[in-house]
């Protein structure tokens, strides 16, 4: 996913870089369910999708400060700035750099981002520029059929996935669906054999990461 995500934030930038409006690119990033934001090596955003500038408006995690990206805790903050400028010194191609959580407010399931570099071939100002992508569990996250076609899950089992994926723990799921506590823990034994992960943080995270096209009309600014 990030090779493709990369090409087009590349091709957005070469372009505005020319004077042209990069509408193709632009409208392909604004298509992915999936947040997109391109930011040079200290964290200025670049360009943002549809998708990121509603979570930006949210300023529930991450944040915009003097155009740099941020967030509301200071640890992930730091961290997010460290990783930003790991991937903007690497510039390996859709290399990823590095996965982190971004904590939210109210109880809100977490942010899971994903840094890499834009690549070599493209710069803003002579800075090289990275991408973070990052799935907005309250948008758009994959459905039960999505799993079941990615992953081969059961249907018991894509409703506990998807159950997992927007925040709830297995005695809540129990609670809601009158099932077993010990037939979830089979089902997500289950699952993390079918997704060849071996905890369910890795389970969370890969999940999150599954890319969802959106299906609605793009709004309008």
């Amino acid at each position: 996913m990030l090779e493709p995500l990369a090409k087009a934030a590349r091709l957005h930038t070469e372009l505005g870089s020319l004077g042209w409006e990069p509408a193709i690119a632009l409208r392909a990033l604004d298509q992915l369910a999936a947040a997109v934001i391109v930011a040079d090596s200290d964290g200025r955003v670049i360009q943002a999708n549809r998708a990121a500038e509603r979570v930006l408006r949210r300023g529930d995690g991450l944040t915009i400060r003097n155009g740099k990206l941020g967030a509301l805790h200071v640890f992930d903050g730091e961290r997010l700035e460290a990783v930003i400028a790991a991937a903007a010194a690497e510039q390996k191609t859709g290399a990823a750099i590095g996965r982190m959580r971004i904590r939210r407010h109210d109880g809100h399931p977490p942010y899971i981002l994903t840094v890499a570099p834009a690549g070599t071939d493209v710069a803003a100002y002579g800075r090289p520029l990275t991408m973070i992508v990052l799935a907005d569990p309250d948008e758009n996250s994959p459905s039960q059929r999505d799993l079941a076609e990615f992953f081969g899950l059961s249907r018991a089992e894509s409703r506990l996935a998807v159950a997992l994926l927007g925040g709830k723990r297995l005695g809540e799921v129990s609670r809601d669906f009158g099932v077993q506590i010990t037939t979830l823990r089979t089902q997500l034994s289950s699952i993390l054999k079918k997704t060849e992960v071996t905890r369910q943080v890795d389970l969370i995270r890969l999940l999150s990461s599954v890319p969802v096209i959106s299906a609605g009309t793009p709004e309008t600014k």
